[in-house]
């Protein structure tokens, strides 16, 4: 009975956020956008709560208006402050946001009271979405770097030898691969034809050399989105690098210099604009494009003065 309620409520909530984007926008291609305080657009904790269409995702669904003859698409964000790949799936104690592993969803408007996991309410949009007319054409994922962080502000971590560290994060990222797996899998499930965006992370602490984690994050986060990366290959999906751009220029793209991890507003326009990267056609696609046309023309020159 309690598990049918449960069930009910979460359809309910997702048909309302349905709902409120159709008001203005039936029809109309939806965004959607899943992940961590990242994908939520956090910064510095100060404009909470939200309903999320800020930081990148906002950035990014204006320049898909673009592609779209400046059509807006629909935006569904349910990233979530704290999240982690097994509270994304589990869900887990909740928090300010602030402490990973701890999420935070009644910071985002999107998610109703009681809250549900991430992982439940995307399960009720993807079940939700035919019936509302909605037509989910573009999913992008940042998911990870929490999983690490939570290693990272375990007991005893920076104690440990290198070689040791390293073996927990290794193990970290095992479980990480295995729960991102999980949630690739339905999504190319339920929509085999969107467009997928995963993507990875930069290093924060590169601005601050004589950070505890300097040593440590570097080598950890690339291996995070290596397997990203992979798994982008893996699943059709189109990988986002943050890393190589954000390197060196941590204090101008994040806030850092605060203590703070997340991008300023630089640093989201930055990710934005490797985002909007990943939708600009291939240039073999164009040629190939542009030499359908030509031969289209010059047929129809010929055909034309045949007739005449």
């Amino acid at each position: 009975m309690l598990r049918t309620l449960r069930i009910a409520l979460l359809i309910f909530a997702a048909l309302a956020i349905m709902a409120s984007r159709s008001a203005s926008a039936a029809a109309m291609p939806t965004y959607l956008a899943l992940g961590d305080s990242m994908a939520f657009g956090e910064t510095d904790f100060t404009h909470n709560p939200s309903n999320a269409d800020r930081g990148y995702v906002s950035l990014f669904a204006n320049h898909l208006a673009t592609l779209n003859g400046g059509a807006r698409p629909a935006v569904i964000n349910l990233g979530v402050d704290a999240e982690t790949s097994t509270t994304f799936l589990q869900g887990g104690t909740q928090g300010d946001g602030t402490q990973s592993g701890f999420p935070a969803p009644q910071l985002n408007t999107n998610y109703a009271t009681p809250t549900p996991t991430q992982h439940s309410l995307l399960q009720a949009i993807l079940l939700t979405q035919n019936v509302t007319g909605h037509s989910i054409d573009t999913v992008s994922v940042q998911l990870g770097a929490n999983d690490l962080f939570v290693l990272a502000n375990s007991p005893g971590f920076l104690a440990l030898t290198p070689i040791e560290q390293q073996t927990q994060v290794a193990a970290t990222l095992g479980t990480f691969q295995a729960n991102y797996t999980t949630l690739l899998t339905e999504l190319k499930t339920a929509l085999p034809n969107a467009t997928l965006l995963m993507l990875g992370y930069h290093n924060p602490f590169g601005g601050i050399p004589g950070h505890p984690l300097s040593a440590i994050a570097g080598p950890a986060i690339q291996a995070l989105n290596g397997l990203i990366e992979q798994d982008a290959a893996a699943f059709g999906g189109r990988y986002v690098d943050t890393y190589t751009q954000i390197l060196g220029h941590e204090l101008d793209y994040t806030l850092i210099a605060n203590g703070n991890v997340h991008p300023n507003d630089a640093g989201y326009a930055l990710i934005a604009a490797q985002m909007e990267a990943q939708t600009v056609p291939e240039p073999s696609t164009l040629v190939v494009l542009g030499a359908g046309l030509v031969g289209f023309l010059v047929h129809d020159r010929r055909r034309k003065a045949a007739i005449s």
